[in-house]
């Protein structure tokens, strides 16, 4: 019996085909994922259940495989039933029914068989092939949802010829085609658009231009087994082999699994649209606790945020805060501005899945980067109103980060000019202080000597003339404060205008040796012992023996007056890295801070009033300077004092060859200087 078709032009069929964007959905597969969401006692989402428990009502399904495979990451089974019609209930008896039970059941015998041989083949994803198997005969699912009439009625044609006549005349190309171009177009995977047309390849003379040759052998041998089953395609009256136990398994399983009809008589347009009404409520649902959360996560990095976080920090905080979002495996936050790396590359490898950029006005901002799992929703996807939200909130908090940053930066450059400013004033006033004690200390000393030479002298001649006792000790003590006098004198002229150093080949150990011996009676005295550790065999030097036969006498006689009786003195000289090093260490009470702020201020001395003016540490920091050395000292209050010299051991300068001297009858006269 011929079925009247009922079906506009062969133009009209073809752009609908072309207006085609997946194939419609069974209402069983519906029923089923929504009854499976609502069960209490399942403890994951329905899609992300094990394939060792079966297939899934709704795995097979051709239109809802079509959905996941087109929609690829961020797809999930509630947005599919929301926005998915069904096939006509009217479909679901009569002629067209039968051959859409035919054609389904032949797809899932398909899919069943493909996915057991990639099994045993060892293939890394056997459920890819085993989708790729249901989705075979593609053309015929298209033409399907677009006119099942017309398929009908191809179908009735006994006539091959008579077919392909039919197939290019109302639809272009031939069947196969266009399920490969049908794939190609809803973006499936290439094992999918490769199957498409496999029909049309029986024998594999085309396996070198499929993309994965292994896996269409394996398709083509499950699209032969299923040719033997009842529900064949190619030769509907063929009869399978009733001896065969695999086939009869196949027969079984596909029996168990298609018990009802693929499109349900007793579905109806009121029943659609309740079921994918309550898909979209779901889904809103489903997005309104992704924003609760979303928000609720940015409060809480937000309010936990400590005090004077850096960049680096935040960036480590915010991307654990991102790797909560559903769907991401990690997370990282880049700075545009140089940063430091604020999550270790070798936990996220490869190229991130999305990056989700953090404007800050232009003035460099952060990137988020996304790893995602594979078919998970994740904020990189959904691109509502509320996501936009959050992304902005987490922008304008990344641009309040980089200002403070900035700020605190251009603080720490001003406190460290105004620091400098400070040090240089300093500076500045020192050497003024210097300059003023350089003219006061010329002055007096112009004007005082000439007097003290006069007390001097008639003090001396007094004293030798003296025969009185009393009078002699009066004149010994008017000589001694005379001469005293003198010296503060001459120590301020060398503090203010130190005079220039007279260098001369000399050993500094033998040097500071005889200022040891000098002071030794003063040590003996005190009650202070001595311990000297001088390295006899280092080399001679070009430098000042006074200027450092002075240092030597200044530091060693810090040391004794600052170390009480029973103490102990250490001196020390090595030569390292090529320097000259003398250490003096006392055991004395330290320096305070305060005392340490003024070390080598003229005038400012930490003994009693009366015991000297405090000229004896800058004069021996001009010696140094002078030298070209470094003094380092180190003390805190109860703790030794440390003095510590570095000088540079400088070799005697070659003398100036004279050029006549050198110059010979035999050769042009030649001139050499050679300076230190």
């Amino acid at each position: 019996m011929r079925v009247p078709i009922h079906r506009g032009t062969t133009e009209n069929l073809r752009r609908r085909l072309l207006r085609l964007e997946g194939l419609p959905l069974r209402p069983a597969s519906a029923r089923a994922y929504l009854t499976a969401l609502s069960d209490p006692t399942a403890d994951e989402e329905p899609e992300d259940r094990p394939v060792s428990r079966g297939l899934p009502i709704w795995d097979l399904d051709p239109g809802w495989l079509i959905a996941g495979a087109s929609t690829g990451l961020g797809w999930d089974g509630l947005s599919t039933i929301a926005g998915r019609s069904w096939w006509p209930s009217s479909l679901g008896s009569g002629p067209v029914g039968e051959l859409l039970d035919r054609l389904w059941r032949h797809s899932v015998a398909v899919g069943i068989s493909a996915r057991r041989l990639a099994r045993e083949a060892g293939d890394s994803d056997p459920e890819l092939v085993g989708r790729a198997g249901q989705l075979v005969r593609l053309g015929w699912w298209a033409v399907a949802a677009v006119d099942p009439d017309w398929l009908l009625t191809w179908w009735q044609q006994s006539d091959p010829s008579a077919r392909e006549r039919m197939e290019r005349a109302d639809l272009g190309t031939d069947l196969d085609e266009l399920g490969w171009r049908m794939a190609e177009r809803w973006g499936c995977p290439e094992v999918v658009v490769d199957a498409a047309w496999l029909r049309g390849d029986r024998d594999g003379e085309l396996a070198t231009a499929t993309s994965d040759p292994d896996r269409m052998a394996i398709l083509r041998e499950a699209y032969r087994r299923a040719e033997r089953t009842p529900w064949s395609l190619d030769d509907p009256n063929r009869e399978p082999p009733a001896a065969d136990p695999a086939l009869r398994i196949l027969m079984a399983e596909v029996q168990a699994r298609c018990g009802s009809a693929c499109v349900d008589p007793t579905s109806t347009r009121d029943e659609e649209r309740a079921v994918r009404q309550n898909a979209r409520l779901r889904v809103e649902l489903g997005r309104a606790r992704l924003r609760a959360d979303r928000a609720e996560r940015f409060l809480d990095a937000f309010t936990t945020s400590p005090r004077g976080e850096t960049p680096d920090e935040w960036a480590d905080r915010a991307s654990r805060a991102w790797c909560a979002e559903p769907g991401i495996n990690a997370a990282r936050i880049t700075w545009s501005e140089p940063k430091s790396a604020s999550l270790e590359e070798a936990n996220r490898p490869g190229a991130p899945t999305v990056e989700i950029p953090l404007s800050t006005r232009g003035q460099g901002g952060a990137t988020v980067q996304l790893w995602c799992r594979e078919g998970d929703l994740s904020i990189a996807h959904d691109r509502d109103e509320s996501a936009k939200k959050i992304v902005r909130a987490w922008s304008v908090w990344a641009e309040a980060i980089l200002d403070r940053d900035r700020l605190e930066r251009r603080l720490r450059s001003a406190v460290g000019s105004f620091h400098g400013r400070v040090r240089s004033e300093e500076d500045r006033l020192r050497l003024a202080k210097l300059e003023a004690l350089g003219e006061f200390a010329a002055g007096a000393g112009h004007e005082l000597n000439n007097p003290l030479a006069v007390v001097v002298g008639r003090a001396q001649l007094l004293l030798a003339r003296a025969e009185d006792p009393d009078v002699a000790r009066s004149l010994r003590i008017i000589l001694s404060q005379a001469q005293r006098t003198h010296r503060i004198l001459r120590d301020l002229m060398f503090v203010a205008r130190p005079p220039e150093p007279r260098p001369r080949t000399c050993k500094p150990p033998e040097l500071l040796g005889s200022v040891l011996a000098e002071l030794g009676r003063d040590l003996e005295t005190r009650g202070i012992r001595l311990l000297a550790d001088i390295d006899e065999s280092s080399l001679a030097t070009w430098t000042d023996p006074e200027g450092l036969r002075h240092l030597a006498e200044i530091l060693l006689r810090n040391a004794i007056q600052a170390t009480p009786p029973g103490g102990r003195v250490r001196v020390r000289s090595s030569i390292e890295n090529g320097e000259l090093v003398w250490s003096f260490a006392d055991t004395g009470k330290g320096m305070s801070p305060e005392e340490s702020d003024h070390l080598f201020d003229p005038f400012y001395c930490g003994r009693q009033a009366g015991r000297g003016l405090g000229l004896g540490l800058p004069r021996a920091a001009k010696i140094v300077e002078q030298a070209g050395g470094r003094l380092r000292w180190s003390s805190s209050p109860g703790r030794e004092t440390l003095f510590q010299v570095h000088l540079p051991i400088k070799a005697p300068p070659a003398p100036e060859v004279d050029a006549r001297s050198m110059s010979r009858p035999d050769s042009a006269p030649t001139l050499r200087l050679l300076k230190s």
